[in-house]
């Protein structure tokens, strides 16, 4: 049955691999404009969503299958939208052994990917014992820092080099700074040099789009785009942690919609996008996307907070979302029973219960939905109309 779907789904696939990585950018852009895409972006989550959860009901792991560890909520910094309210929780952390049984457990799963982050994951003293760990399981990782410390360790990262290096920059220097610490900016900047240095192919920064820094955006784009970085990421503030109704911290539909066109005209410059959190956008979804909006939450990935408890969706960061404690339960057997809210999801708005985009939206991002953040369809909706080459709302 799991092949049944691979085969209705590879139509889709092989435009993906035609279009998005084999095709010069500048290119792969303007297909994905094209009517076919449109198509394609509009059923690929319902398809890819069949396809996992049956795979999930034969205990197949799926192949892009991605585990989120945050190792800490410790952190060197206190920046006001962190989600985790890093720096300021204090649980019973996995113990080094307990990490290392974990990942054990993970690799005889045949789990390729493991996604290290926090909190600031440096400041945990046995990081690099159980990297060492994870590579001799012959699996990979991908680290989030905020690169504060990252000069510190430049050794230990070139005997033991990441997949993918993940970071953060709010704003041009001296805004970053006043958000995340002094000197975050630069030492940002430098660590983004390191790993080009020892070849961490990809190499992504993330900005938490605010209505502080949205002015930023044009100038802070020629800084990224002379930097060490390969992609530049946006996101939204979302309602958890230190940004739960934190109103100044959230951008108005004016705001949003002058993201979106920053988005779309910039990508012709450099690889942009935004994140997965932002959800389903329709028409726009291939415009500011390398890939159409799928929500692998439960299906494709979870995450592991740092005391054990196993979300689907890392924005959370809630026990009472948890699917199981590892230290009660084994990994697997969290995985192959829980997730029903992801699996076999309720919704319960009537308005998206009416909405035509229901099967290629399913609600949204889980943890926007938390918030009541989730939806983005009065910008770009049929509702509106495109003037000047800029999405405007209508009155």
């Amino acid at each position: 049955m799991s092949q049944y779907f691979r085969i209705i789904k590879m139509p889709f696939d092989l435009l993906k691999k035609s279009a998005v990585n084999i095709l010069p950018y500048r290119i792969k852009h303007n297909i994905c404009r094209s009517f076919i895409f449109d198509i394609y972006s509009k059923n690929y989550l319902r398809i890819k969503f069949l396809n996992i959860k049956l795979e999930n009901q034969f205990n197949i792991i799926p192949s892009d299958m991605k585990v989120h560890w945050i190792s800490t909520y410790a952190c060197n910094f206190r920046c006001k939208h962190c989600e985790a309210s890093a720096g300021e929780k204090y649980v019973s952390e996995l113990s080094t052994e307990e990490v290392c049984n974990l990942i054990t457990e993970l690799g005889s799963m045949n789990i390729k990917i493991i996604s290290i982050t926090g909190g600031e994951c440096l400041l945990r003293k046995d990081l690099f014992v159980i990297i060492e760990h994870i590579l001799k399981m012959g699996m990979e990782y991908d680290i989030e820092t905020n690169s504060y410390l990252v000069s510190n360790f430049k050794e230990e990262f070139r005997n033991m080099k990441p997949r993918e290096y993940f970071t953060s920059i709010d704003g041009l220097e001296k805004t970053n700074d006043e958000i995340r610490k002094v000197g975050a900016f630069r030492k940002t900047i430098q660590a983004l040099e390191f790993f080009k240095s020892i070849n961490v192919g990809t190499r992504i920064v993330n900005t938490v789009v605010t209505p502080e820094n949205i002015g930023q955006l044009p100038e802070l784009l020629e800084i990224i785009m002379n930097s060490a970085a390969t992609y530049w990421r946006f996101s939204i503030a979302i309602s958890s942690g230190r940004a739960k109704n934190v109103e100044k911290l959230y951008l108005n539909n004016e705001q949003i919609k002058y993201l979106f066109d920053f988005i779309e005209k910039s990508r012709k410059k450099f690889p942009v996008g935004i994140s997965h959190d932002a959800g389903y956008l329709g028409s726009l979804s291939m415009k500011i996307r390398e890939y159409p909006y799928f929500c692998g939450a439960g299906l494709t990935r979870c995450t592991i907070l740092p005391d054990g408890e196993v979300l689907g969706c890392q924005l959370g960061y809630d026990d009472k979302y948890s699917e199981g404690n590892i230290r009660n339960k084994s990994f697997k057997e969290i995985w192959q029973t829980g997730f029903s809210r992801f699996r076999n999801p309720q919704l319960e708005s009537e308005e998206c219960l009416k909405c035509e985009h229901l099967h290629s939206c399913r609600g949204g991002c889980y943890g926007m939905r938390i918030g009541n953040r989730h939806c983005y369809k009065d910008i770009w909706g049929k509702n509106n109309r495109k003037k000047n080459g800029e999405f405007i709302l209508k009155n």
